[in-house]
């Protein structure tokens, strides 16, 4: 008994203590918020959205939009304390880049805190501090949206040029294997009416078209077995061959097919008429610029010949996107925010995502360096990313993105008539046929002319000894 009431009170003692040390910590965490009340909150104002967007009102005022700016909306809500955001230098900008632009504003004591989504390094760390991380983003390919495969070669994509070579090759082979066996079969039979061997070829032909085409197989009783098993085989495998054709077709031409996206960097480098621009302050640019294997050494190489496509900002990636055909290499927020803004302005899919690329970045603001509030204000952070209103937010700036993913939605039949684009392709093919058939027909006018011709001298010459 002695023991268990020991085990009791130590117990006792053990909850108590966790219990006014809990109390004690909550207290000190309470009196840290209070002493951020009523301050202001001064933070740096710049243009990079999706982070920070800047919009001038008719009357000369500005605002902020952004998911920077819920975040740091949220803080100063939060700490009761008064946003003020302080606008960055704009030559600093242009002159060094956003970042040492940035950076030099909080060194400076200027702000409290940088909106910035900062991918933080070794270099950066000796300058300022970091939040916890806000965000853990994979990169993707901007790109225009993919156009559609031409509509005249519609015909011929539901086989591959292999199964095409085949078929050619099994339908002449069979039609001389028909005409050898006919040809010899008359020769045997007493009853047959003897034809030559171009004129079974020529009635073969139209016999293996009218299969093909559907328009009848029948075998005449009076052919030889051998033939027959042979016609009946060839029968059977162009029944399953058209109708695989044609009910793949139909798919082809009531579902535009468009043309294959860069998806990895291996395509991109690969890829002769795609180019590739990159943000020249972000590490991805590094990675290209400083690679010495494998496709990232063909994109650097690009990259160091055209320096043009090195930009100072999402926007001008962006433009570079739009007015050029590049590529954009960026993380997928900013990605997915200019296809939703440009669906929103365009009313249409102009641009797409490739896959994620196995590059994932972590995003953090900055902070003063050994701030004595750095730790209450990351302590608390915590409960922004418990909410989920991070990715609520950065939903709300990227509406209706689905749709402009090339294949992740399932394309709908078109419910109305084809029209004249649509069946080009049959048409190309009727007017092909029509062509050859207009060539033959000229050809065999200019041989029978020419046979007259020959036949009219030859009885000139005939007669002229008989003049004589």
């Amino acid at each position: 008994m002695g023991s268990f009431f020991r085990i009791l009170i130590f117990l006792s003692y053990f909850l108590g203590t966790m219990l006014v040390s809990s109390r004690v910590s909550i207290s000190l965490l309470e009196k840290e918020r209070q002493q951020l009340h009523g301050l202001q909150l001064r933070a740096s104002a710049f243009n990079f959205p999706p982070c920070l967007s800047i919009v001038k009102k008719p009357s000369g005022n500005v605002t902020y939009f952004g998911i920077c700016h819920d975040i740091v909306s949220w803080i100063a809500e939060h700490f009761h304390m008064q946003l003020i955001f302080v606008p960055t230098d704009d030559t600093d900008i242009v002159r060094h880049g956003i970042i040492p632009a940035l950076i030099s504003q909080i060194v400076k004591g200027e702000v409290d805190i940088i909106p910035y989504a900062f991918a933080p390094t070794t270099s950066h760390l000796l300058q300022l501090d970091f939040t916890i991380t806000l965000r853990v983003e994979d990169y993707n390919l901007l790109q225009q949206w993919p156009k559609e495969e031409s509509r005249l070669t519609a015909y011929i994509r539901p086989f591959s040029l292999m199964v095409w070579i085949l078929f050619l090759i099994s339908t002449g082979a069979m039609i001389l294997c028909m005409s050898i066996l006919t040809y010899y079969h008359q020769q045997w039979s007493e009853n047959w009416k003897w034809k030559s061997f171009t004129d079974n070829i020529d009635l073969h032909a139209n016999y293996v078209i009218t299969v093909i085409t559907g328009q009848g197989n029948h075998i005449s009783s009076k052919t030889r077995f051998s033939l027959r098993l042979v016609v009946g085989l060839w029968c059977l495998t162009m029944v399953a061959l058209v109708n695989a054709y044609t009910s793949t077709l139909m798919s082809y031409l009531t579902v535009p097919k468009l043309k294959p996206i860069v998806n990895t960097l291996a395509d991109l480098a690969a890829s002769l008429d795609t180019q590739v621009t990159v943000d020249f302050e972000s590490d991805p640019s590094r990675i290209f610029l400083d690679a010495s294997v494998g496709p990232n050494v063909i994109i650097g190489d690009f990259l160091r010949n055209n320096p043009q496509f090195l930009v100072k900002g999402s926007l001008e990636g962006l433009k570079n996107v739009l007015h050029e055909g590049a590529t954009y290499f960026a993380n997928r927020a900013v990605v997915y925010y200019f296809m939703a803004m440009d669906m929103k302005s365009h009313g249409k899919c102009r641009l797409t995502s490739s896959d994620p690329i196995p590059y994932i970045r972590t995003y953090s603001f900055g902070l003063p360096k050994n701030s004595r509030h750095n730790a209450i204000i990351n302590h608390d952070l915590e409960y922004l990313l418990e909410s989920g209103l991070l990715p609520f937010w950065l939903k709300r700036y990227t509406p209706n993105i689905d749709k402009c993913l090339v294949g992740k939605t399932k394309p709908q039949r078109r419910m109305m008539p084809f029209t004249l684009l649509d069946l080009s392709s049959a048409f190309l093919f009727l007017g092909i046929g029509v062509g050859l058939s207009f060539f033959t027909f000229l050809l065999e006018v200019m041989t029978q002319f020419k046979r007259k011709q020959q036949n009219k001298i030859r009885r000139v010459l005939v007669a002229q000894p008989l003049l004589l």
